[in-house]
């Protein structure tokens, strides 16, 4: 991140799926010019309910913003790195995810013929499925996704239930020597 910390903390809001308004910037003039003296509180609230606030001082109202912007990114290092989401790191969870659900459906005793099971696969798989899962779990107050505001994208929705589909199950399936099996499968395809 190489913009301004200003920016920075609005792009930490927008990956959560938080509108800009989440971070409420209250500015100070605490001495008039010539040697002017601002004063910034910055509040953010997030959707689950936590508030951070960081202050800053500056003798330009943007030099007061930037610093407490800054203070609030550093409380967030500290205090809540759980809210400064890797993306990167979600979209592999997710990917692990998705083969989980084709495992899932593909091993399925229920489903008999290979239609049957590509049709299930198409529907389960399906970011707009995927992404009502994901409002049918927030509404039902799953603690993984009170961090996500309402801003959202289907398609980041979709990512984020299968990203949690691998947290919640992928060491229930996977055996300990499964990378190493896995990676012998692998090599046999080369």
């Amino acid at each position: 991140m190489s913009e301004n910390a200003k920016n920075q903390l609005l792009e930490i809001l927008k990956n959560l799926g938080c509108l800009e308004e989440y971070a409420d910037f209250q500015t100070t003039l605490l001495s008039p010019p010539p040697n002017s003296q601002h004063s910034t509180v910055v509040t953010v609230t997030f959707p689950d309910g936590r508030i951070v606030k960081g202050t800053g001082k500056g003798q330009r109202k943007v030099d007061a913003e930037l610093i407490a912007a800054q203070t609030t990114i550093d409380i967030l290092r500290n205090t809540y790195p759980e809210l400064l989401v890797n993306w990167d790191e979600i979209f592999v969870e997710a990917q692990a995810g998705d083969a989980l659900i084709k495992l899932g459906v593909y091993l399925s005793a229920s489903l008999r013929t290979a239609s049957e099971k590509s049709k299930e696969l198409q529907s389960l798989e399906a970011d707009q499925h995927l992404a009502k899962v994901f409002e049918q779990w927030k509404a039902k107050g799953d603690p993984d996704l009170a961090i996500w505001g309402s801003n959202l994208g289907e398609k980041k929705k979709a990512t984020l239930v299968e990203s949690l589909l691998w947290r919640r199950y992928g060491k229930q399936i996977m055996a300990d020597d499964a990378p190493l099996q896995l990676q012998s499968l692998l090599k046999n395809l080369q």
